[in-house]
């Protein structure tokens, strides 16, 4: 596949020489993932026209698929609409030679909450996707989920990820650094989950103190020490220490302000869903 960049600026535009691009992404380019997602465009499409996808109730949307960059979640009604959005898929990407990786992909049929038996739809390409166990769950965008997200193995996994990370910062030669590294490496685990995972108030509190804790056993917090500078910004005299508690709350805050002003069509189907839940309590 051959391509040519344009750039503009203020005072002329340049065209590059061809670039080839056989398959995949190049690390580092920025606009190699761009082009990634323009190639996907025709999918997204595709799957929004072929009136196949699960039916949100209480709206007359229907949602066929999740994409973001590479990851694909297909949603069907019944058997017949998930064959015939494989079959896009299968068409779509043969078109632009992209190949799957079929041992990552699973698939699981829900009914009124319940997982049932394995569906049979009978191509090959379909049959060399797994059936997931439903005592197993499946990455998509970092968060195991089964038949919903499973909080509780979730919370378990990022918490031992958090202070294992937590203890490598700690055990390393880093000196005023230390802090820094701690909220860019360790506490961005369990930022991303924020809003995503279930998490208690208590917990991000407990995790705070966990943290003070090893910060003292490995002699970077004296335990007579003002433990509310510790989380006070380096310009204005503190430690800059991020708050695990405080990031969850501002999370959480941003994405309740995103999905009330944006009006994007899928977060809508969010909102109407959620009225209807709160109303039927």
């Amino acid at each position: 596949m051959e391509h040519k960049a344009f750039l503009k600026t203020k005072q002329e535009g340049m065209l590059s020489q061809p670039i080839q691009i056989r398959r995949g992404i190049f690390q580092g380019d920025s606009l190699s993932p761009l082009f990634f997602c323009i190639a996907l465009i025709p999918l997204t499409n595709k799957l929004n026209t072929a009136y196949c996808g699960y039916q949100v109730h209480g709206t007359e949307r229907k949602v066929s698929h999740l994409l973001y960059t590479d990851d694909l979640k297909l949603l069907s009604r019944n058997e017949n609409d998930l064959k015939n959005e494989i079959k896009i898929v299968q068409t779509i990407c043969k078109d632009i030679n992209m190949n799957f990786g079929l041992e990552k992909y699973v698939r699981i049929c829900l009914k009124r909450g319940r997982v049932q038996s394995k569906m049979h739809i009978g191509s090959t390409f379909e049959n060399d996707i797994k059936e997931l166990d439903p005592r197993k769950a499946h990455k998509y965008l970092g968060i195991e989920e089964s038949f919903d997200i499973q909080h509780k193995n979730e919370k378990e996994k990022l918490k031992k990820e958090y202070l294992r990370r937590l203890r490598l910062v700690l055990g390393t030669e880093l000196s005023a650094n230390r802090l820094q590294a701690i909220g860019s490496l360790a506490a961005l685990v369990l930022r991303y989950s924020f809003g995503i995972v279930n998490w208690h108030q208590e917990e991000p509190q407990k995790l705070d103190r966990k943290t003070r804790k090893l910060l003292t056993i490995h002699g970077q917090h004296h335990p007579k020490a003002d433990g509310d500078r510790l989380y006070v910004p380096r310009k204005q005299g503190g430690r800059g220490l991020m708050q695990l508690e405080a990031a969850h709350a501002v999370e959480i805050t941003k994405l309740v302000e995103y999905v009330d002003r944006k009006e994007d069509p899928l977060v809508q189907v969010v909102r109407t869903h959620q009225r209807n839940t709160d109303s039927a309590v």
